[in-house]
């Protein structure tokens, strides 16, 4: 890759969507499927990716240049700026995308193939780009709709389907990170998949044995995710076990984190005191903050989740889940094997988080065994190129 701009038709795979390959504190369903893509696609593959400046380097936009992932450069175009440290404004990041990509169209080769994750995205994708579109979904039906998303498209009624529709009737394949969904998407596009989500194998960790009094929450502090909930189980938790030295620790950004900061401030001194927020963290960082904890705790409002990443990642581990009815898309957790599913009362989720830590480790990492990275990735990607 010595030449500063890729050829037309040197490119096997361009991936459209506003992400920085460069940064590695991010946490998201679709960026870190990005990174899976990125890091396990066969080899031979070249990958590039338009994308945005989200670095605060200040490197000049539509300037091309090369990323290292593992063994493998990764062509990288940013077109627009963002901080995803910070709320999103009256502007969504999609939009800047989509404004770079008409502005540096011109800079940008012909590929073998164009993937997009999101419906704005792949819409322009699919104008601008006439070669074959990997089209990727990663929300239930109606999932950006409701009135727990944050979602711009909650205002556009059936716009965002009738989009939805258009692109994946047009994409070659079409990845649904939904079981339910993925069903209705096949009637629009026999090419669609069904697509689980994995877990990395080169960052798990296995959990600590046994397991301490110790539980995460990994996700946005957005209403989707309901990061309050969490903050209320565990209080819930600390009164019913109050010489139980438990602990909570809440990994990720975003615009609820002043709320949650103050619920917390909120809680008895001796409760608040154990409850860490730990902002956004590298993939390495998370992982190691689940090794050392004994319980998973998930708390996403019904109707939002595609197949959650996180969730995977934990059972992987081995760490038992605790998580809200409609949250487990994939049906990974087994009532009293691989964690419970519960209501949204505190007190209920208190007490399965109580029983989770008593789980065996062993059939919760059975759970998720057949969903590593290096297989499922391939898989789904690059059927043609799998082993």
């Amino acid at each position: 890759m010595g030449d500063t701009i890729p050829k037309a038709g040197t490119i096997d795979r361009l991936i459209v969507q506003q992400y920085d390959p460069r940064r590695t504190v991010t946490i998201g369903g679709i960026v870190t499927c990005l990174r899976g893509v990125l890091d396990y696609a066969p080899p031979g593959v070249t990958l590039a990716v338009v994308g945005v400046d989200d670095s605060g380097s200040g490197d000049p936009l539509g300037r091309w240049q090369t990323v290292r992932r593992g063994d493998r450069d990764v062509w990288f175009l940013p077109v627009a700026r963002i901080d995803s440290t910070r709320p999103k404004g009256y502007v969504p990041h999609s939009a800047r995308l989509v404004a770079g990509l008409l502005r540096y169209r011109k800079r940008i080769p012909r590929a073998a193939s164009v993937q997009a994750h999101r419906v704005d995205v792949g819409l322009f994708t699919r104008v601008l780009f006439r070669g074959p579109l990997v089209y990727c979904i990663h929300t239930q039906e109606r999932g950006l709709l409701g009135p727990t998303s944050d979602s711009f498209w909650r205002f556009t009624g059936r716009l965002h389907e009738w989009l939805d529709r258009t692109i994946a009737r047009r994409a070659r394949r079409v990845i649904v990170f939904n079981p339910s969904y993925a069903e209705k998407v096949r009637r629009w596009n026999p090419r669609t998949v069904s697509a689980p989500t994995w877990f990395d194998p080169a960052i798990t960790t296995r959990a600590a044995e046994p397991a301490p009094p110790a539980v995460v929450w990994v996700g946005r502090l957005e209403v989707p995710k309901d990061p309050e909930l969490a903050v209320r189980t565990f209080a819930a938790l600390a009164q019913a076990e109050p010489d139980v030295p438990w602990t909570l620790e809440l990994i990720g950004s975003g615009t609820l984190r002043p709320t949650v900061e103050a619920l917390i401030a909120g809680q008895p001194a001796d409760v608040a005191a154990r409850i860490t927020m730990r902002g956004q963290l590298a993939a390495a960082d998370v992982a190691e903050a689940r090794s050392r904890s004994g319980v998973f705790l998930m708390t996403s409002h019904a109707g939002y989740e595609g197949f959650p990443r996180v969730l995977v990642e934990a059972l992987a581990a081995g760490l038992p889940a605790v998580v809200t009815e409609g949250a487990d898309t994939g049906g990974l957790v087994r009532d009293g094997v691989s964690g419970f599913v519960c209501g949204r009362d505190p007190a209920g989720l208190a007490d399965a988080v109580r029983r989770a830590r008593e789980l065996d480790h062993d059939q919760v990492v059975n759970t998720v065994a057949a969903l590593s990275a290096p297989r499922v990735v391939r898989e789904l990607f690059f059927p043609d190129r799998a082993e």
